[in-house]
């Protein structure tokens, strides 16, 4: 029986970075776009927060409230 030697050979291939293919101001623009996108997902967090927070005062208020009777 005769055997087989295999021989393998590595190819690299190079691909740019984006940074290479990409104007800098493109890039610039982008990375101020993504900040307000996050800065408005911010904005929309704290306002639901607000309106938690004050559902939690009114539901605590309300516990608070006793029903006195009077003679």
């Amino acid at each position: 029986m005769l055997s087989k030697v295999i021989v393998l050979r590595e190819v690299k291939i190079i691909l740019p970075e984006l940074e290479d293919i990409l104007p800098e101001e493109f890039v610039e623009h982008m990375l101020k776009a993504t900040k307000e996108i996050l800065l408005a997902a911010r904005s929309l967090i704290d306002a639901g927060l607000d309106k938690v927070e004050a559902f939690e005062e009114v539901a605590k208020a309300k516990k608070d409230i006793k029903k006195i009777e009077i003679e």
